[in-house]
C-alpha cells in the first residue's frame, strides 16, 4: 500500500503540471486578447494577468519539488 502511495506522488505532480500549462496558456491567451482589444482606461485584464502570475508561480513550485 505504500508503494502506492509513493508512486501516486509524481503522477499528481504531472497532472498537476499539465493542468497548470493548460492554465497558463489559456491565460495568457485571454491576457493578450484583452489587453490588444479593450479601450483605454479600462482595466479588466489585470485580474487575468493576476491569475496568469499566480499559475507560473504555482507551475514553478511544483518544478522546484521535482
Amino acid at each position: 500500500m505504500a508503494f502506492a502511495y509513493c508512486c501516486s506522488i509524481p503522477l499528481r505532480q504531472l497532472q498537476l503540471s499539465q493542468s497548470l500549462s493548460c492554465q497558463r496558456e489559456k491565460l495568457r491567451l485571454e491576457l493578450a486578447e484583452q489587453v490588444e482589444t479593450l479601450p483605454l482606461e479600462n482595466e479588466c485584464w489585470l485580474q487575468t494577468e493576476r491569475e496568469l502570475v499566480a499559475a507560473e508561480k504555482a507551475l514553478d513550485q511544483l518544478t522546484a519539488l521535482s
